[in-house]
């Protein structure tokens, strides 16, 4: 093939582009192609300065572009990211991927066949932030002396405390030692880890809700008066660390527990839609927002006043 051919075959491809977004775009535009059904958006979050806004904001209109606009770009940065993994791995068991929007450093574990993000800050920062912390928990108790309060403290990198990032029992022991004596806390920690958080993001899965509220209940010396069971709502889940990287290496089961109760809810929010799951074309669309179908203004429960047991 001669040299000619490349070119053509070059132009074409740079031609089919730069037409195939704008007329999308118009398509959208008219209502003619159903956009937020089918596609996932990144919005930006504003600043107080104005440059920096302009600049995120064309990045992000640039990104979503290509990322919704031509499929094909989603197809290279998986194939990239994968290609790293699969290279890398051959002499690596933590192969660094990208800096996430937050600015955490994202891994692949090979061992344990998941992905992991590591902060930025440094030592000072870290305890600078700790001691905010501690501050914020200690004045709710000094302004609300009779509230029975309770730090709940999960690990979520439980099984990757030889990353040597920081020492994470060092800081919760920091931590816990500079709280108010007053106030209860528990930190969760298990050999069982890839049991209780998804493989592809940073939250528990049900098993490990399920495990943290049961331990809570515990320490409130409270009985557990819920049927719990647990279902999977999507086979294949991909999680917020696997949709940066758009990759489905790693595939999850979002699951959801099942309870049957006597609470009582009320929702005001005439936006409100009843649960509904509902497939989409984008298999990296925000499933707590889909499976869980939106955000309310407020929500007010009232459970067993007469046990002591209000939220």
């Amino acid at each position: 093939m001669n040299k000619k051919v490349f070119i053509i075959i070059f132009l074409i491809i740079i031609f089919s582009v730069f037409i195939f977004v704008p007329f999308k775009e118009v398509l959208i535009h008219f209502k003619l192609v159903d956009f937020y059904k089918t596609d996932n958006w990144k919005i930006v979050e504003k600043s107080n300065n104005k440059i920096y806004d302009r600049i995120m904001s064309l990045e992000s209109n640039i990104e979503n572009r290509y990322n919704n606009y031509f499929p094909f770009y989603n197809k290279i940065n998986s194939m990239y990211y994968n290609s790293i993994i699969n290279i890398d791995g051959l002499y690596l068991n933590d192969i660094y991927l990208k800096d996430n929007s937050d600015f955490e450093h994202l891994f692949y574990e090979k061992e344990n066949n998941l992905y992991y993000l590591t902060n930025h800050y440094s030592n000072s920062e870290l305890e600078e932030r700790l001691n905010n912390q501690v501050y914020f928990y200690n004045d709710i108790k000094n302004k609300y002396p009779n509230v029975d309060l309770m730090v709940y403290l999960p690990l979520r990198y439980s099984e990757t405390k030889s990353k040597n990032v920081f020492n994470i029992n060092e800081k919760i022991n920091n931590f816990t030692s500079k709280l108010d004596k007053n106030i209860k806390y528990s930190v969760f920690d298990t050999d069982n880890y890839l049991k209780y958080f998804y493989r592809t993001d940073h939250h528990y899965n049900s098993y490990g809700a399920e495990l943290v509220y049961l331990d809570i209940l515990n320490k409130f010396n409270l009985n557990n008066n819920l049927d719990i069971s647990h279902k999977t709502v999507y086979k294949n889940y991909y999680g917020s660390m696997a949709k940066s990287i758009l990759s489905t290496k790693i595939v999850d089961n979002l699951s959801s527990m099942n309870i049957s109760n006597n609470l009582k809810v009320n929702i005001n929010d005439t936006k409100f839609k009843p649960l509904k799951i509902e497939e989409r074309n984008n298999i990296f669309h925000d499933y707590y927002v889909q499976y869980f179908d939106g955000q309310y203004d407020e929500i007010i429960y009232e459970n067993n006043k007469e046990l002591n047991r209000n939220l």
